[in-house]
C-alpha cells in the first residue's frame, strides 16, 4: 500500500499531530482520528474518523481507513463525491480536472454519522457553509477556519466562501475554551500565539473586503474586472488558484458587500456591473 510523505509534529497528552499531502494536520486522539491525509501506517487502531468539511486534501486517506465517517451534515455530499464541490464553483458546470486544485480532487467515502451529533464539535462556517471544529483535551481542531500567516503572505487571498461567516468564526474561537490551537496547515498554537494568529486572520479577510470596495469605487465593474483587479493586487501563482481559490473569495466579499448595503448590481447594456452606493 502507498504511504504519503508525512511528519511527526507534536504530542499534546493523548492528542497527536502529523502533517502530511499538501500540508494537511492529521490529528489521532486515542482510536479517533481528525482529517486524515498521512498515510495508512498511523490509522491501526482507529474506529472513527471525523472530518472538519469537504475539501479532499482533509479526508484524503479517509476512504482506506475501516472505521465509522463523521462529517457535517451539509458537507456530506462533497466527501461522498468530491466532483460535486468544484461543479458548485462553477454554476455545475464540470471544470476539466486540469483546472482544478488537487485540494479538491480525492477518493469519496461514505458518511456514516454527523458531526452535529456530537457535543465536542463546533460549527465554524466561512471556509465553506458548514465547516466544522472539534475540541479533545482543551486542543481545538480548527481546519481551514483559521490560516497560517505565512500562507496569506504567500498567497495575498485563500479561500473562503463568505466573509462574514469566516469572521464570526474566527470571534467565536476568541470566545472558545481551549489551551492550543490546530490549524488546518501551518503550526500549532498555544493560546496567546493562537490568539494573535485568530485576530490576524480577522484583520486579513477585513483588509480584502475594503481592497474590493475600493476597486469598486472606481464604478461600472463587472465581477470579472473586479477578480482582475484583485490578481493584479494581490497576485496568483496561476490559472487553477484564480479560478478555486480567488474567484470564490471575490464572489463572497460581493455577496456580502451587497447584503450589507455598500454595494449595488445592475445590467448596463450587456453587461452585468457592480457600483458604490
Amino acid at each position: 500500500m502507498n504511504f504519503y510523505s508525512f511528519r511527526y509534529v507534536i504530542k499534546i497528552g493523548n492528542v497527536i499531530v502529523y502533517t502530511g499531502r499538501f500540508g494537511v494536520n492529521t490529528v489521532i486522539c486515542k482510536d479517533a482520528v481528525f482529517d486524515p491525509n498521512v498515510g495508512s501506517n498511523v490509522y491501526d487502531n482507529v474506529r472513527i474518523v471525523f472530518i472538519t468539511h469537504g475539501h479532499a486534501d482533509h479526508f484524503g486517506d479517509a476512504y482506506k481507513i475501516d472505521a465509522k465517517i463523521v462529517a457535517p451534515r451539509l458537507e456530506s455530499n462533497m466527501i461522498e463525491d468530491p466532483k460535486i464541490n468544484w461543479r458548485g464553483l462553477f454554476n455545475w458546470a464540470l471544470l476539466p480536472e486540469k483546472l482544478v486544485t488537487p485540494y479538491f480532487i480525492g477518493n469519496g467515502v461514505n458518511v456514516d454519522d454527523y458531526a452535529e451529533n456530537y457535543s465536542f464539535s463546533i460549527p465554524l462556517p466561512g471556509h465553506t457553509y458548514a465547516h466544522t471544529g472539534y475540541i479533545v483535551e482543551n486542543v481545538l481542531i480548527a481546519g481551514d477556519s483559521v490560516y497560517p500567516v505565512e500562507y496569506w503572505d504567500e498567497f495575498g487571498v485563500l479561500y473562503y466562501t463568505d466573509p462574514d461567516l469566516a469572521i464570526d468564526s474566527l470571534n467565536k474561537i476568541l470566545k472558545l475554551d481551549w489551551d492550543y490551537l490546530i490549524p488546518g496547515h501551518g503550526d500549532v498554537f498555544d493560546r496567546d500565539d493562537g490568539t494573535k494568529l485568530v485576530r490576524e486572520n480577522i484583520r486579513r479577510i477585513e483588509q480584502i473586503d475594503k481592497t474590493i470596495l475600493s476597486i469598486i469605487d472606481r464604478g461600472g465593474l463587472t465581477e470579472s474586472e473586479i477578480l482582475s483587479e484583485v490578481v493584479g493586487i494581490f497576485g496568483a501563482k496561476n490559472e487553477k488558484a484564480v479560478l478555486n481559490v480567488l474567484k470564490p473569495a471575490v464572489s463572497g466579499h460581493l455577496s456580502s458587500l451587497y447584503r450589507r448595503g455598500h454595494i449595488d448590481l445592475r445590467l448596463e447594456g450587456n453587461r452585468l456591473v457592480f457600483y458604490r452606493l
